[in-house]
């Protein structure tokens, strides 16, 4: 082709070769850290797929991703200084090789698990009327993730504009893909009713004309579409692990991408091509090389404090107050929906929080299958594209299905990608026991969701009234929220706390962080003998056994209930508690690495408080059944003899 422009398309294919055989060689002259996956012998796909992509669309790729992100047209100076671990970095160098973001590109790392954020956000284009496309790149291997079906059950239900690309290279690291995927792929695709498409090529000009055939059917019907394209990974799954016969990869040397593309251009041009990329990027890594590495900052959730109170003033029904806050909502936020198992009517959610609001907000409350990783990984997508979306999990116990994406997506991506994004994300968690339902539907699981970072967990108790609780998160929120409500509350009525006090006991309300930390005295001029701190469902509970300690044993015990649960409120207590302060904490939750040793170590470490105990169920399943129920889980009784033992009253 000489005296012709070279195409933009070959120019690709060679650039992202040029690329990843620099990245391979700095990784061998030990100039980097960590790990790395190529796409050698996998450009065509990228480039070609990338001449149909436009400024509208959004593109998820994996850990594969450095042919998706350069074809996309992302600055490679940029690539490899987050590579590198520079600040000037895509993500400041948080995110390394696999965990990048830019304009509409998003990676990470764990398999299968962004495929569902990338369907959330095609579900936001359709939802707010956006052209843009959603295109999401799956491997052979991805297949062994179950979130992948649920997510194009979802995609197909709700009509979501996303293109499912599955590049088949033979391998998932070192397993062939006929050990691991059984039978045909675009069989298995169209079991779903999912228009596919299906090619075996490495030919970028071929592919070309490929995708053009499957963006015409994506643009004009406007539903799922997904593309297999079969070809082979030359390069190492990751650096140097790979266990494959030369000779076979050798007989798929013949197809590779970049000696098609030599061909047709020419040797001569093929290599002055390549040695200008080349150029170009070891003059990056020269200059990059003075630069200093990031610095990590740690960071925690920032505070949101509040002079409003929180507190109930009237006693209403627990259930009506969360239904009229959310109906309250969505006539302001045109952006917010509710997802989750039943929460449409006539149903209205497995406790009723939502009843009645998909009659008057028909398209804002979607019903989902029983897919809690799917449906997770969706709001996080919805999230990313500007929705406020509010998942219900039916009980508490079922958001472990979904902990991937808590842990792996939503928590991680506001940090990691430098924090060029926000995710208002809420998951409300039916929380407890007390009502007999047994061992996978009555768990307080509390202390693993405390032990997410960037997650905020806010717990609402009988004196917390719901209604002012959620108007604060849904005015303030930045990030992934979760919700613990106690299931025992909603057929309960709000305790009122009228003019600082309730009952026999002064009220302190204390606001640092945006949810309230209450506090109930029955003699504020007095030190108290030992001071419950507990919140939830327990709440109730522990001020009960609190008036029983007073009138029966003058035992006076001081209650703390907490409004958020992490990051906990550590300068709400400090505002409470003394130097010799005795503290019992109180949870429904199992006792080993509970909340309440996070709150015993956290006041530990603050040299606040002098005595610690903890009261909370044992390390073992919840039986079925109220009576069995009740020998296990905390409850006032159970408060008063431990608050008594504390004291030295009996063992």
């Amino acid at each position: 082709m000489a005296g012709e422009e070279i195409k933009p398309l070959y120019k690709n294919v060679i650039k992202i070769r040029a690329f990843e055989e620099l990245i391979l060689e700095l990784f061998g002259k030990n100039k980097l850290s960590g790990t790395t996956h190529t796409y050698i012998g996998e450009e065509a796909t990228a480039a070609a797929i990338m001449t149909m992509v436009t400024d509208e669309d959004f593109v998820f790729s994996n850990h594969r991703c450095h042919g998706h992100y350069l074809a996309y047209g992302g600055p490679a100076q940029k690539l490899l200084a987050e590579i590198m671990s520079k600040r000037s970095g895509l993500c400041e160098g948080r995110g390394g090789s696999q965990h990048i973001h830019y304009r509409n590109f998003y990676t990470n790392g764990v398999q299968g698990g962004i495929v569902p954020n990338a369907a959330g956000v095609a579900f936001a284009n359709r939802f707010k009327g956006n052209a843009g496309n959603t295109i999401v790149f799956l491997g052979d291997g991805t297949l062994g993730q179950g979130v992948v079906y649920e997510t194009i059950n979802m995609a197909l239900l709700y009509k979501c504009p996303i293109l499912f690309v599955i590049e088949d290279n033979s391998y998932a690291m070192s397993t062939r893909r006929e050990d691991a995927v059984f039978g045909d792929i675009k069989s298995r695709m169209s079991g779903f009713g999912l228009e596919t498409y299906e090619i075996t090529s490495t030919d970028a000009d071929e592919l070309v004309g490929f995708f053009r055939e499957v963006f015409d059917c994506l643009n004009s019907k406007r539903l799922p579409v997904c593309a297999v394209i079969h070809n082979y990974r030359l390069g190492a799954h990751s650096k140097g692990d790979d266990t494959r016969a030369p000779e076979e990869i050798d007989v798929h040397k013949k197809s590779d991408p970049v000696r098609l593309v030599a061909e047709r251009i020419g040797e001569e041009a093929y290599r002055r091509i390549y040695k200008e990329y080349r150029d170009e990027f070891e003059g990056f890594v020269s200059l990059l090389d003075s630069e200093e590495s990031a610095d990590i900052e740690v960071q925690t959730l920032p505070a949101v404090p509040d002079s409003l109170s929180q507190l109930c003033e009237t006693a209403e029904r627990y259930v009506d107050c969360i239904q009229a806050s959310f109906d309250e909502e969505l006539q302001k936020n045109e952006n917010l929906v509710f997802i989750g198992e039943d929460i449409r009517g006539p149903y209205g959610g497995a406790f009723k929080a939502t009843k009645g609001l998909s009659e008057k907000y028909d398209n804002r409350l979607i019903n989902t299958p029983i897919s809690e990783a799917g449906m997770t990984g969706m709001a996080v997508g919805m999230a990313l594209n500007g929705m406020l979306p509010v998942v219900e999990m039916m009980f508490c116990d079922f958001i472990t299905l979904a902990f991937d994406q808590l842990l792996n997506h939503a928590s991680k991506y506001g940090w990691v990608y430098g924090g060029s994004v926000r995710l208002p994300l809420v998951i409300r968690v039916p929380s407890g026991a007390k009502r007999g339902y047994g061992p996978t539907h009555s768990q307080s699981l509390e202390k693993f969701l405390t032990g997410i970072p960037m997650i905020r967990v806010i717990a609402l108790s009988c004196f917390h009234n719901p209604q002012k609780v959620y108007k604060k998160l849904f005015s303030s929120i930045k990030e992934p929220t979760i919700v613990v409500e106690n299931k025992k509350l909603y057929a309960q009525k709000t305790q009122p706390v009228i003019n600082g006090a309730y009952e026999d006991f002064s009220v302190r309300e204390i606001n640092h962080y945006g949810y309230s930390t209450v506090c109930f005295s029955m003699d504020t001029d007095s030190v108290p003998d030992v001071y419950l701190i507990t919140y939830g469902g327990l709440a109730a509970e522990a001020v009960d056994a609190a008036t029983e300690l007073m009138i029966q044993e003058e035992i006076q015990a001081d209650v703390i209930v907490l409004g958020q649960l992490s990051p906990l409120p550590l300068d709400d207590l400090k505002e409470i508690l003394h130097r010799d302060a005795t503290v019992l904490t109180v949870e429904e939750g199992t006792r080993t690495n509970g909340v309440g040793a996070e709150i015993i170590a956290a006041l530990a470490e603050q040299n606040i408080g002098k005595s610690y105990h903890r009261l909370a169920a044992p390390d073992m399943p919840i039986p079925n059944g109220i009576v069995l129920e009740s020998q296990t889980i905390p409850d006032k009784q159970k408060i008063i003899e431990k608050v008594k033992r504390i004291c030295g009253y009996g063992r």
